[in-house]
């Protein structure tokens, strides 16, 4: 006896069975045809910006950076497109974090590990030393 692993669609809520998408069908045709759309238009308007895309075909912009992330719309075929940094939320076109952020975070750690080292070398490794009674 097999047993069937349903769950309940974040798109429209409807029960589905699990699979790969974690969408219903219904959902995913959608999906598709919304990229279609997009793919479709920046065809034509190869420079055309995040958020043009996103207003000329009615696609959210959400749905858009996640195909950038996933390099199904790649930023190197499409020179304007961007999605936001996890940090500033100012625009990049790959990563995770712009440069300056990264940068920023780098130094961060840098000194934060400096003041650990500092702070074990004053106090010593191990056992805290007693002043002996003798």
């Amino acid at each position: 006896m097999s047993i069937l692993m349903v769950a309940n669609c974040p798109g429209c809520g409807k029960v589905f069975q699990k699979n790969l998408r974690n969408l219903c069908m219904n959902c995913v045709k959608l999906l598709e045809s919304e990229f279609d759309v997009c793919f479709n238009y920046l065809r034509s308007n190869r420079k055309a910006t995040t958020s043009q895309l996103s207003i000329d075909t009615g696609v959210s912009e959400q749905q858009i950076y996640t195909w950038i992330k996933d390099r199904r719309l790649p930023a190197s075929d499409y020179p304007n497109l961007t999605y936001p940094c996890n940090s500033c939320s100012g625009p990049i076109r790959q990563e995770q974090m712009c440069y300056p952020c990264r940068s920023r975070l780098t130094r961060e750690i840098r000194e934060l590990q400096e003041k650990e080292t500092i702070r074990t070398q004053s106090q010593g490794i191990g056992f805290r030393s007693r002043p002996s009674r003798y």
